[in-house]
């Protein structure tokens, strides 16, 4: 069930946080490996939400239902990567091997198809740290496939200070990558004094990637000016403008205008993967 919680500023903003419930996979998904094999090991998941039609079938689904279920499952591939990833920190401090861990939300046929290795030079997905919200999470799927390794926190209607606070935990740990990729402003507007924070706990040594919004909100363009100036001023800040991405291709977003269907996914994996590679060219802050 979405759910839209009351408006947080006046005139016609509202919160577009969603409240995601629980779906099974059906029993025809093994049949459709091949389909999605080009996922690589995220097919299984993607099957999971497909089963019934194949990779297209969330451009068919009933809106609210379909959208939920590619959220829910966004959420679970989330999980998994945050699983994998502390799972390989324990084998590096014990020495041992990880192999036959499971991962949660991974198909029994995800391993068919092998990760490519990475491109010399290239950011690796073991690189970066991805927070974001229902829209991030939506695509998490494409975005694990697009980056292997990559470490993913995705969740309906998280706004900026949470965002902050899972920066700040991961940084305190030792667990925060050198590239961290922010996909907050859907639910509520972010501040320059918010982005100032983050910059602080990042730190000199790593880089950031800012996603902007697409929204039909008021919030949403402030969200979008508030961040332009402030890559502005920080060159080093890399911008991932989802807005100018999307908002020509209105056809891949689900009837709410704001989250991606799986083709969409594909699009904004891409970008996010542009973006991080591009903080390669820039120097540290």
């Amino acid at each position: 069930m979405i759910t839209k919680r009351a408006a947080r500023a006046a005139g016609e903003t509202r919160k577009t946080g969603l409240s995601v419930v629980k779906a099974t996979a059906t029993a025809q998904a093994g049949s459709l490996i091949g389909k999605c094999a080009r996922l690589g090991r995220w097919a299984g998941v993607i099957l999971t939400v497909g089963a019934i039609g194949g990779c297209g079938l969330l451009h068919q689904a009933a809106a609210p239902a379909g959208m939920e279920r590619q959220i829910h499952q966004g959420e679970q591939v989330s999980a998994a990567t945050q699983a994998h990833a502390s799972a390989a920190a324990r084998t590096t401090r014990t020495g041992t091997s990880a192999a036959g861990l499971g991962t949660v939300g991974i198909g029994s046929a995800a391993g068919a198809v092998p990760t490519p290795s990475a491109t010399p030079g290239k950011v690796t997905g073991k690189q970066v740290t991805a927070i974001g919200d229902s829209v991030m999470a939506a695509s998490a799927m494409t975005l694990a496939a697009a980056m292997p390794g990559i470490y993913i926190d995705a969740k309906p209607d998280r706004e900026m200070p949470a965002g902050l606070a899972i920066v700040r935990r991961l940084a305190a740990t030792g667990r925060l990558r050198p590239v961290v990729v922010i996909g907050l402003g859907t639910n509520y507007i972010v501040t320059t004094k918010q982005l100032n924070v983050l910059m602080k706990v990042l730190g000199p040594n790593r880089k950031l990637v800012l996603i902007n919004t697409y929204v039909p909100d008021a919030w949403s363009r402030q969200v979008n000016a508030t961040e332009a100036a402030f890559i502005q001023r920080h060159p080093s800040v890399i911008p991932a403008d989802w807005f100018d991405t999307i908002r020509n291709r209105m056809n891949l977003l689900w009837p709410d205008h704001i989250h991606p269907e799986i083709p969409g996914t594909y699009v904004y994996a891409r970008m996010v993967r542009r973006a991080v590679q591009a903080t390669r060219d820039v120097a540290t802050p």
